[in-house]
């Protein structure tokens, strides 16, 4: 095998060893969960390598659920069994809850009644008196680290029970009541730069790359009974399906 050959190999491999290291310390504890691990600059130099090699390995640990990069931050050991849904977007349920690789610690609500604009009357697919703009942001550690904003026809309000003056009833259904119903649900998935400014009250990421998941919620009769766009920061992201034949 040439020389060149061999140092290509070494390249190839430096990244892997240093993973490798980095792996067992994080499961010896040395870096134990929710920790943040030294800077960039720190690390290559315990290592003993670049920074883009660092950064390569860096890569795998976040690939395999290990670590989190919080953007303008560091990297962070995630919390043991923190990332692990109980079912994932093969069955119906709350996008951001099954895609989010945060710990969701709390739900602020906020919301607004007015007449549907042409856009959401297109959203909801329906003409309604008034809908329901509902604004939630999800906080991990006291942070936000997602945003939803959804539209609630009137009449769903009325038909569902649903005290607005009380907004933790209107949080319960669309957190969850309204996943334990037989309803059918489309998601579209996309990326988007709007997240922030779209969250308005709270900066959701310092960075401006979120997954955007376009939900409709159907009853089995295709009355809407809402439609939101959940923002998910691209880094907290994942999604996970599981088929059989």
């Amino acid at each position: 095998m040439s020389t060149q050959t061999n140092n290509i190999k070494e390249k190839k491999l430096k990244y892997i060893r240093v993973y490798d290291r980095l792996y067992e310390m994080i499961q010896n504890r040395t870096y134990p969960p929710g920790s943040q691990l030294p800077s960039e600059t720190d690390l290559a130099e315990q290592m003993d390598v670049s920074r883009m090699t660092l950064r390569k390995a860096l890569a795998l640990l976040q690939e395999d659920n290990l670590i989190t990069n919080r953007s303008g931050i560091g990297s962070f050991v995630n919390e043991e069994n923190a990332n692990v849904p109980s079912s994932g977007m093969e069955t119906i349920g709350h996008p951001v809850r099954k895609c989010c690789m945060e710990t969701l610690d709390d739900v602020e609500i906020a919301l607004r009644i007015e007449p549907p604009t042409g856009a959401i009357t297109k959203a909801i697919a329906q003409k309604s008196a008034a809908v329901v703009i509902v604004d939630r942001w999800y906080r991990h550690a006291a942070k936000p680290c997602a945003y939803s904003l959804s539209f609630v026809p009137i009449e769903v309000i009325g038909k569902e029970g649903i005290d607005l003056g009380c907004p933790e009833s209107l949080l319960d259904f669309l957190e969850e009541g309204i996943y334990t119903r037989r309803i059918a649900t489309e998601c579209t998935f996309s990326h988007s730069s709007a997240g922030n400014f779209t969250a308005a009250q709270y900066t959701i990421s310092e960075s401006s790359s979120f997954i955007l998941i376009q939900e409709t919620i159907r009853t089995e009769g295709g009355t809407v009974l809402a439609a939101s766009k959940h923002y998910i920061p691209i880094d907290r992201f994942k999604m996970e399906i599981s088929l059989s034949k």
